[in-house]
């Protein structure tokens, strides 16, 4: 399982936490693992007569100036085999995002709209079919099977809720990530390793495994500069890793993959909202320095609409 999130950072739009979970042969090591995928799954960007899938880390696959095309075709590729029947954004969070979130997500007008945009929205569906055979034909013969996406939307009012409660988005981000971990490991009858992206400076978990696996009891196995790893000694063997630049690695990278994309689609309805009361505003991407700018044209339209500050603004 590898876990990742996209949106820690911005002060405008969503957090979002995603997992992908894989089967593999039970002595498939990680380096074995990378391997078996490194010919023909790699950050190369995307084009009509590509011979590979795009995987990677979100940052490497996905720009503004040159739009959504290479992280779409590897996550919808990817994703393919799993759901061949999603056509639009609603059904595709219907089918990856946890009900809670949803139900958040429908609650907010600025994101009113999203579930009849177009799945996929840049490629055609006949280039995903292709990809996703390439996909398949590539895995099925190593024995590695990606067995399901999940994800955790964070929209601004429960982030700054939950912020408030416990006075860190850190923690917010380590209890949604373990949150999504213990769903998907309902599906793990065997032996898991679980791989996530080390959250900023942090280097203990031990806290927060304890937390979330209240029946599970960890070990602490590696405590350095570049990785803390944890072992359950439960009867179910589990194995948990915090790694810096942990999104290099298949499993974490299509999770980055899959929260970057869901976050960049829902910041189309939230600008087109905003810009329909001020036709002039140009669209965010919802960072800090550009929030501002944001910020101080939308403050106005928001309180004659009476949308309190904490609807729509992350307070960090």
């Amino acid at each position: 399982m590898g876990v990742d999130e996209a949106g820690y950072g911005p002060n405008l739009g969503p957090l979002v936490v995603a997992a992908s979970l894989w089967k593999t042969p039970e002595d498939c090591s990680e380096q074995q693992f990378s391997h078996a995928m490194a010919k023909h799954f790699s950050t190369a960007n995307w084009s009509p007569s590509c011979h590979h899938v795009p995987l990677g880390d979100s940052k490497k696959l996905y720009a503004t100036r040159s739009g959504l095309a290479t992280l779409e075709a590897g996550l919808l590729a990817l994703q393919f085999s799993l759901a061949p029947d999603c056509t639009s954004l609603g059904q595709f969070i219907q089918r990856v995002v946890r009900p809670e979130s949803i139900d958040e997500l429908n609650s907010l007008d600025w994101y009113a709209g999203y579930a009849a945009e177009p799945i996929p929205s840049v490629l055609e569906l006949t280039e995903v079919l292709r990809l996703s055979q390439l996909a398949q034909s590539n895995l099925a013969p190593v024995g590695i099977e990606l067995v399901d996406l999940k994800a955790t939307i964070v929209c601004e009012p429960h982030f700054n809720q939950a912020v408030a409660k416990s006075g860190s988005k850190g923690e917010l981000l380590s209890r949604t990530t373990l949150e999504l971990v213990v769903q998907l490991l309902e599906q793990c009858p065997s032996a898991t390793e679980v791989f996530c992206d080390r959250q900023g400076g942090r280097k203990n978990y031990l806290p927060n495994l304890l937390a979330a696996m209240p029946d599970e009891w960890f070990n602490e196995v590696q405590v350095s500069p570049a990785r803390s790893s944890y072992q359950s000694c439960g009867a179910r063997p589990l194995t948990i890793h915090f790694s810096v630049g942990g999104d290099s690695f298949p499993p974490t990278a299509l999770a980055s993959m899959l929260a970057k994309y869901l976050r960049e689609r829902l910041m189309h309805p939230l600008n087109a909202f905003w810009q329909g009361q001020l036709p002039q505003l140009k669209p965010t991407a919802g960072y800090p320095v550009d929030a501002q700018r944001f910020r101080a044209a939308i403050e106005p339209v928001a309180e004659r609409l009476k949308l309190s500050i904490d609807q729509w603004w992350r307070c960090k």
